[in-house]
C-alpha cells in the first residue's frame, strides 16, 4: 500500500510535469517561478526571442546589462523543459565559460533550490538533484545524452560547436564578437539547422565576422537585439558619463562598452578596438622571455607616472601614480624590482624621466640594484623600415607604437594586471591614439599634448607599454647616426 509520502511525491510529480510543459513555452515564467527573480526588460526581450523552436537570436550590448545571467537562465530552461536536450556552449576563453557562465549556472541552481525549499518541493525536484554540475558539463543524472557542455573556441580546435545531435539543440555563443571565424565555419551546418536554437551574445568589438553580420548583412536570418548600458537598471547611472569624460562622446570605447554599437572605422586611428578589447578577457598566462619594466614619468602636473611590467605577450603588472616627486618615483621603482623579478627597466627620458633614469643608473653602479637600466629617448629618429614593415616611422616613439600594433595583431596579448581599471584604460588608450603622415610619407603619432587636448588625458599607460619595446642601447647610437 503506498505511503502518504509516496502519494505526496506522486501528486507533486504530476504537478511538476504540468508546470514543466507550461515553462517550455514560456521561459519568462520559468525564470520568475523557478528562481524567484524578476528579469529586466532587456532580459525579458532575450527570453521572448529565444522561446520559439528554431529561434536564432543575436544580442549586442554595452557592459553590465545581465547578458551572461540571462544566458545561464536560458541554458537551465532549455535543459529542464526539453527531453534529452543538448546545449553546446562556447566563448573565446575558458575564463568566460567556466569562471563566469558556469559560475552563473551554479548560482541559479542554488537560487532554484531555495525557492523549492520555500514551496516545500520534494527533494527529487530540486534543480541540483535533477542536473549535476561539473567543471565543463551540466547534465541529467539519469541520461548522459542530456547535457550542456562547455567548449572553448580556439583557432586550433575549430570543432567547438560541431558534432552535436539531438532533437532539442541550443547553441550558445558568449562574447561572440571574439570567437574565431573558423569556429563558425566549422559549425555552419549545425547552426543553420532549422530546429536548433542559436543564442549569440557579446559586446560588438569587431565590424566583421558572423556576429557582426547577424546585425548587418544577415540580420534577416536572426532576431537581432541591441541594448545600451544606460537603459539597464543593473548598470550604475554614471557609468556612461564616466567613459565619456575619459574617452569623449562618440569615441569607440563609449560606443562599444556603453552603447553596444559597433566601432567606427577611423582612418586616422592606428590601432582598432577589436585588437585591444580581447586582451582584457584572454586566459591569464605565464609570459616568456625578459621581464621588462616600462616607466613613463610625470611629476606634479595632470599626467601620470606609470610602471608597466611586460613579459612576452603578457602585461603582468601596472601601477599608476599621480603628482609625486621624481625621487619618490625612483623609490616606487626600486620597491617592485625584486617582487616583479624585473630584468630590464626602460625609462622614457623625455622631460623629467632623465632624472629618474640617472638616479637608477647611479644605484646600479653602487650595486644596490641588479637589473639593467635603459634610457629610452623617443625623440630620436626611427630605424629604417625593414622588409615586411607596413610603413616607415618618423621618430623612435612612432616606431615603438608600430611595434605595439604589430604585437597586438600577431601575439594575442593578455592584459592580466591586478588593477583591472588600469588594464581597461590601457586597452582604451591604445585604441584612441591617432596618427598622420609627414610630407615625406613617414608615420607620426599624435603627441601627448595633442591627445590631452582632444580627450583630456595623455596615453601614459600606452607610452609605458611602448617603452618595453625599445631596442637596446647600441641601436640608439645607430639611430643618432641615421639622423633623419
Amino acid at each position: 500500500m503506498p505511503t502518504l509520502a509516496d502519494t505526496a511525491y506522486q501528486t507533486q510529480g504530476k504537478a511538476y510535469l504540468r508546470l514543466r510543459t507550461h515553462w517550455r513555452a514560456d521561459p519568462i515564467a520559468y525564470v520568475r517561478q523557478r528562481f524567484g527573480i524578476e528579469p529586466t526588460w532587456q532580459q525579458v526581450a532575450i527570453l521572448e526571442a529565444i522561446a520559439p523552436p528554431g529561434a536564432k537570436v543575436s544580442v549586442r550590448s554595452g557592459h553590465g546589462i545581465g547578458k551572461t545571467t540571462c544566458a545561464a537562465w536560458i541554458v537551465l530552461w532549455h535543459l529542464e523543459t526539453h527531453d534529452y536536450a543538448k546545449v553546446p556552449c562556447t566563448a573565446p576563453t575558458s575564463h568566460q565559460l567556466r569562471d563566469i557562465l558556469w559560475s552563473e549556472l551554479s548560482k541559479w541552481r542554488r537560487y532554484a533550490d531555495e525557492q523549492s525549499l520555500q514551496r516545500g518541493d520534494h527533494p527529487d525536484l530540486y534543480l541540483t538533484h535533477l542536473f549535476h554540475l561539473t567543471q565543463d558539463r551540466l547534465y541529467d543524472l539519469h541520461a548522459s545524452e542530456w547535457a550542456a557542455t562547455a567548449r572553448t573556441a580556439r583557432k586550433e580546435t575549430p570543432e567547438a560547436l560541431s558534432g552535436f545531435h539531438a532533437t532539442h539543440l541550443l547553441y550558445l555563443v558568449d562574447e561572440a564578437s571574439g570567437v574565431e571565424e573558423a569556429i563558425f565555419e566549422a559549425a555552419e551546418g549545425a547552426l543553420s539547422t532549422p530546429a536548433a536554437r542559436v543564442l549569440m551574445l557579446g559586446n560588438p568589438t569587431r565590424n566583421a565576422g558572423t556576429f557582426a553580420s547577424s546585425h548587418k548583412a544577415n540580420r534577416g536570418d536572426y532576431v537581432p537585439l541591441h541594448f545600451r548600458s544606460a537603459e539597464s537598471p543593473l548598470v550604475d547611472a554614471g557609468y556612461r558619463q564616466r567613459l565619456v569624460r575619459k574617452w569623449g562622446e562618440g569615441s569607440n570605447v563609449v560606443r562599444v562598452r556603453a552603447d553596444g554599437e559597433f566601432p567606427r572605422q577611423e582612418d586616422d586611428v592606428l590601432i582598432s578596438l577589436d585588437l585591444t578589447e580581447p586582451c582584457l578577457s584572454r586566459e591569464r598566462d605565464q609570459g616568456s622571455g625578459q621581464r621588462i619594466l616600462g616607466v613613463d614619468v610625470a611629476r606634479m602636473g595632470s599626467d601620470r607616472t606609470v610602471l608597466l611590467l611586460r613579459q612576452g605577450r603578457v602585461v603582468e603588472h601596472i601601477k599608476v601614480y599621480e603628482k609625486q616627486d621624481t625621487m619618490v618615483t625612483v623609490g616606487c621603482i626600486v620597491a617592485v624590482l625584486d617582487a616583479w623579478e624585473v630584468d630590464i627597466v626602460a625609462v622614457d627620458l623625455i622631460g623629467v624621466g632623465s632624472g629618474v633614469h640617472d638616479r637608477l643608473a647611479e644605484l646600479k653602479r653602487l650595486g644596490r640594484i641588479r637589473c639593467q637600466i635603459m634610457g629610452v629617448d623617443v625623440s630620436h629618429a626611427a630605424p629604417p623600415k625593414q622588409l615586411g614593415d607596413e610603413m616607415q616611422a618618423h621618430r623612435l616613439r612612432d616606431h615603438l607604437w608600430l611595434l605595439v600594433a604589430k604585437w597586438l595583431r600577431d601575439d594575442d596579448p593578455v592584459f592580466c594586471a591586478d588593477d583591472r581599471q588600469a588594464c581597461e584604460d590601457l586597452a582604451g588608450e591604445l585604441a584612441s591614439v591617432e596618427y598622420s603622415l609627414t610630407s615625406d610619407g613617414t608615420l607620426l603619432i599624435e603627441s601627448k599634448d595633442e591627445m590631452k587636448k582632444r580627450l583630456g588625458h595623455s596615453p601614459d599607460i600606452g607610452d609605458a607599454l611602448c617603452d618595453t619595446f625599445a631596442p637596446s642601447a647600441p641601436l640608439f647610437k645607430r639611430a643618432r647616426a641615421w639622423g633623419r
